[in-house]
C-alpha cells in the first residue's frame, strides 16, 4: 500500500520539503504500523530545514518526532489492531522515518498506548513539549514543596515553558513566576497561572555575584545559556533546577558556590531516551492529574498536511503562543 510522506531533500547546504509517496515496508518481529491521525510541530522540527543546526544525521529524511494513531498491523504481543497508540522522541524523525507521513512503522518499544481519558489529539497537544514539561514537574514534586513555594518558569511563551506553567496551576501552586520578553504575552501567560512575569534582564545582575537573593525554590527552565548562569546564584538552600533546553545557548558559565554552599541540585531533564517501561506512568499524569482546565489557551492551531511545508518554514521566524498540530 503506497502512502504519503513528507521529507527533506539537501542539495548542498539547501533543505528542501517534498511530499513523497512510499510503499508500505513488510513488519520486521516486533514492530507496529500506525495510521497517523495527528503529529505536531516543535522546536527540534523547525530545526530539521537547517542543515547546520545538526539535529538531521542524515538527508533525505522524513521528520517529526512526535506521532498518535491507530495501529493497523502489528507482530508485537503488546499492540493490536485497531488500538489507539502515541510516540514521542526515540530516534523518531532523526535516524528513523518520522511522524510527518500518512504511516509509521516502528518498534512496538517505542509505543505507549493512549490512556483513557486522553484523545489521539490531546496527545498530540501535549507532544514532546508536554512530555518534558511533565518531566521537569515531576522532578520538582520529588522536593514536595509547599504550594505557596516561590517556582520559576522561563520560555513560558513555548511548548516546554507554557505547558509546565499550567501544569503547576493546575496543582494548585500560587507563587508561580515566569520569564518572557514578549509584553504582549502577559494576559496569555495571567491565564497559563503566571503570578509574576519577569524578563530575563529583571534576572539579571550586573555585578554577576555567584551568590544572590534566594528568590525560587524550584526552577523549570528551557532556555540555559546565560539565562540559567543568572537563575542559579538565586535559587534558594536545596533547590532545584530542571533543565531541558538550549534555546539560549549550550554554554554555561557559571560559580560552584550555589551548589556547595546552598546545595542546590541542577537535573537534566530528557524526554528523547526517556526508559520506555516509565512513559506509561507520565502519560498517565498527562490524562489525569497534570490535565489543567485551561489547556485550550496552548492550543494554536491545526493545520492540514499539505500545509506543512510553509508552516515548518515559518515558525522559526513567526511569534506564536502555543503548539500547532498537523492533521492528517
Amino acid at each position: 500500500m503506497k502512502y504519503q510522506a513528507l521529507e527533506l531533500q539537501l542539495d548542498d547546504t539547501q533543505v528542501t520539503p517534498t511530499f513523497i509517496e512510499q510503499e508500505l515496508p513488510q513488519l520486521a518481529a516486533d514492530q507496529v504500523t500506525v495510521k497517523v491521525a495527528y503529529s505536531d510541530i516543535n522546536y527540534k522540527d523547525a530545526l530539521t530545514l537547517n542543515s547546520r543546526s545538526g539535529v538531521l544525521r542524515q538527508y533525505p529524511q522524513v521528520p517529526g518526532v512526535d506521532a498518535a494513531g491507530t495501529v493497523i498491523a502489528s507482530t508485537s504481543a503488546n499492540f493490536k489492531v485497531d488500538q489507539k497508540v502515541l510516540l514521542i522522541g526515540f530516534d523518531l524523525g532523526i535516524s528513523w522515518p518520522g511522524g510527518y507521513a500518512e504511516y509509521i512503522t516502528v518498534p512496538a518499544k517505542w509505543l505507549v498506548a493512549l490512556p483513557e481519558n486522553l484523545s489521539l489529539q490531546e496527545a498530540m497537544w501535549y507532544g514532546t513539549a508536554g512530555f518534558t514539561a511533565a518531566l521537569s514537574v515531576r522532578a520538582l514534586l520529588k522536593y514536595d514543596f509547599p504550594l505557596d513555594a516561590p517556582l520559576l518558569v522561563t520560555g513560558a511563551t513555548g511548548g516546554v515553558g507554557g505547558w509546565a506553567t499550567a501544569f503547576l496551576h493546575q496543582l494548585g501552586y500560587t507563587d508561580l513566576t515566569v520569564v518572557s520578553r514578549n509584553p504582549a504575552a502577559s494576559d496569555y501567560l495571567h491565564e497559563l497561572g503566571a503570578t509574576n512575569i519577569v524578563t530575563p534582564d529583571e534576572l539579571a545582575d550586573a555585578r554577576h555575584k555567584p551568590l544572590q537573593k534566594q528568590k525560587f525554590v524550584g526552577v523549570v527552565d528551557a532556555v540555559g545559556g546565560d539565562l540559567l548562569a543568572e537563575i542559579l546564584p538565586q535559587v534558594s538552600y536545596s533547590g532545584i533546577v530542571a533543565l531541558s533546553g538550549n534555546a539560549g545557548g549550550n554554554k554555561l558559565a557559571t560559580t560552584t558556590l550555589p551548589f556547595i554552599l546552598r546545595g542546590i541540585r541542577l537535573q537534566g531533564i530528557d524526554s528523547v531516551s526517556y526508559p520506555a517501561a516509565k512513559r506509561v506512568a507520565v502519560w498517565q499524569q498527562l490524562a489525569t492529574d497534570f490535565k489543567p482546565d485551561n489547556r485550550a489557551l496552548l492550543h494554536h492551531a491545526i493545520i492540514d498536511f499539505n500545509e506543512l511545508p510553509t508552516t515548518l518554514a515559518e515558525f522559526m521566524n513567526k511569534k506564536h503562543q502555543g503548539r500547532t498540530l498537523v492533521s492528517l
